[in-house]
């Protein structure tokens, strides 16, 4: 199969995977220490499975990260390689996150829980390998999307996309289910759109295109 096949049904897939895992998370798991214990212990197969399903749609970005890499030369291709490797570092920091997430649910039943799991996320070491990776990874998607819209593949709506998803998921960072759907779906449609460009015929380099009018002018001029 066509590897920009495969990367394009990786950004189709991707955004229903994410979607689905907000709304697996138990209700009422977000908030304090305190409310994401409970959630953990109280319902640990959907805390397992949205912990699980998200984390796949984190892995299904990367193939198209590299193949998004590979295919876009010329105008935007600095903005895409910044923001590819930094889409993988927030990758490998959201896995941290992940680990964090299956430990709760043994944390959670422990008889110092609290102070325990407190510890951990008061650890500057977490926020070093899982916090600040993720912020920058999110960050790093806007910087993707405007290399994508420099290249030409579609217009500058596509990092103001990201740009509504990361603000957000910031300042809504509490929500769950519907809502928090909701405030994924910019970023969502900027990943399904990229994904449609992917699936079409091989993208023109603009800027080759560009060099090879100019060198025909100057060969007409020639002669």
């Amino acid at each position: 199969m066509n590897r920009r096949i495969v990367a394009a049904s990786c950004l189709f897939v991707a955004p229903v995977l994410h979607a689905v895992s907000y709304l697996l998370w138990p209700a009422g798991s977000e908030g304090s220490d305190a409310a994401q214990l409970a959630g953990a212990a109280g319902h640990p197969g959907a805390w397992t499975a949205a912990t699980v399903t998200e984390a796949v749609g984190w892995l299904l970005l990367l193939p198209a990260l590299a193949v998004l890499w590979s295919e876009i030369r010329g105008r935007g291709a600095r903005l895409v390689t910044v923001g590819v490797w930094g889409a993988v570092l927030g990758t490998f920091g959201f896995y941290a996150g992940t680990v964090l997430n299956l430990a709760t649910i043994d944390i959670a039943r422990l008889d110092r829980a609290t102070q325990v799991y407190d510890a951990l996320r008061s650890d500057g070491r977490l926020a070093l390998v899982a916090v600040l990776p993720l912020m920058l990874g999110l960050l790093s998607w806007v910087v993707l999307l405007a290399g994508i819209a420099r290249a030409g593949w579609a217009g500058w709506w596509l990092p103001a996309l990201g740009v509504v998803a990361v603000v957000a998921s910031e300042m809504l960072g509490d929500l769950q289910g519907v809502l928090l759907v909701v405030a994924f779906a910019p970023m969502a449609a900027a990943w399904i759109v990229v994904g449609a460009r992917l699936a079409r015929t091989a993208p023109v380099d603009l800027s080759s295109s560009r060099a090879g009018r100019e060198d025909d002018k100057s060969t007409l001029g020639a002669v």
